[in-house]
């Protein structure tokens, strides 16, 4: 998520009304349907959690990276 409202997967932009089928395509084939959200500070918490409620629509574990937790990867 950006800061400006507008998403992306896998660094290409999606509009909301792509983002469940996009998600299907992506999670299709993977035995792993865990997916990670990412965002530039500000995204308002309101944003973070329909995305959220989107994944877990499509039964997608869901985690947060923060940029702390990116570092330590």
């Amino acid at each position: 998520m950006q800061g400006d409202g507008s998403l992306k997967i896998n660094e290409e932009p999606v509009t909301w009304d792509r983002l469940s089928p996009r998600l299907e395509e992506v999670f299709k084939e993977r035995a792993q349907r865990i997916a990670f959200i990412r965002g530039e500070a500000p995204v308002e918490f309101a944003t973070v959690a329909r995305v959220v409620d989107v994944m877990r629509q499509l039964d997608l574990s869901v985690g947060l990276l923060t940029p702390k937790l990116e570092q330590s990867r």
